[in-house]
């Protein structure tokens, strides 16, 4: 399982006291402020999944579906409140517990995540909190806010290749286009094509072990269709993904020190 430590969103305020964050709200950047949020959001999937016995890596497949249902209708949502929403369900706080199967799949996320807006309602409603426009000071912040977020995914980043002495970390791709335009990646055309090749291999290889040790039909036959999809484009997204994961990596790992790749990408 991935490592679950978050980067921070925002200024670490969040006192994972869910009254406190709805009290709160108006003090957390909203999530379409984010340029970018496939890395946030899969990381806090990943704590929830290891806090709650999942012991399967989400697939990319599901990564790249849960990035696109939050970027199109959470936007109003903020981090924090996804945040809440997965530990409201550890902490039985939903009328019902969600099962999961071992497998953390989009509509386990959507199910969540249609809890916890049920439940914000209810108790906004019980403990009478309103919430303001945000003003022009705010979004201001959120520029800024912006920034300290890439700043921090990096030096996470950095910090876990170093340790973990990984070959690279798939979330990494969501940096890919910044390090291209700041010329932290310079890669030939044909070297694109043999990583693909390369990467489509290890992520067949991949599947193939996770459909042999599912021991439920279901996501037996959810995995089988992932790798069908795969294997049938040209170009697939979620393996292009990983391609790029792999060059960010290699970039970082090329540097002796986080604050030197944070000058080159300005964010220093």
């Amino acid at each position: 399982m991935e490592n679950t430590n978050l980067p921070a969103t925002q200024n670490n305020t969040i006192n994972q006291n869910p009254i406190g964050v709805l009290k709160n709200l108006n003090s957390f950047t909203k999530i379409k402020e984010f340029d970018k949020i496939g890395h946030i959001v899969i990381l806090i999937c990943n704590k929830h999944a290891v806090l709650s016995g999942i012991d399967k890596e989400i697939d990319p497949f599901t990564k790249e579906e849960i990035a696109k249902y939050t970027a199109l209708h959470l936007k109003n949502l903020t981090f924090e409140e996804i945040e809440i929403a997965f530990q409201n369900e550890r902490f039985n706080l939903y009328d019902k517990k969600s099962i999961h199967y071992n497998f953390f799949s989009i509509d386990y996320f959507v199910e969540i995540i249609k809890k916890y807006k049920q439940w914000k309602q209810q108790e906004m409603l019980k403990h009478n909190i309103q919430i303001s426009t945000p003003s022009l000071i705010e979004n201001t912040v959120t520029e800024f806010d912006k920034k300290q977020t890439t700043k921090s995914f990096i030096i996470y980043l950095f910090n876990e290749l170093n340790e973990t002495k990984v070959e690279y970390l798939k979330e990494a791709f969501t940096l890919y286009e910044d390090f291209v335009e700041n010329k932290l990646i310079i890669v030939t055309i044909e070297e694109k094509k043999e990583l693909y090749r390369v990467m489509l291999k290890e992520v067949k290889r991949e599947y193939n072990k996770e459909i042999f040790h599912a021991k439920n039909d279901n996501v037996k036959n959810t995995l089988k269709k992932i790798l069908e999809k795969i294997q049938s484009e040209n170009k697939n997204n979620f393996v292009a993904n990983r391609c790029k994961a792999y060059l960010v990596c290699q970039s970082i790992k090329s540097y002796n020190s986080a604050d030197s790749i944070l000058k080159k990408n300005n964010l220093l």
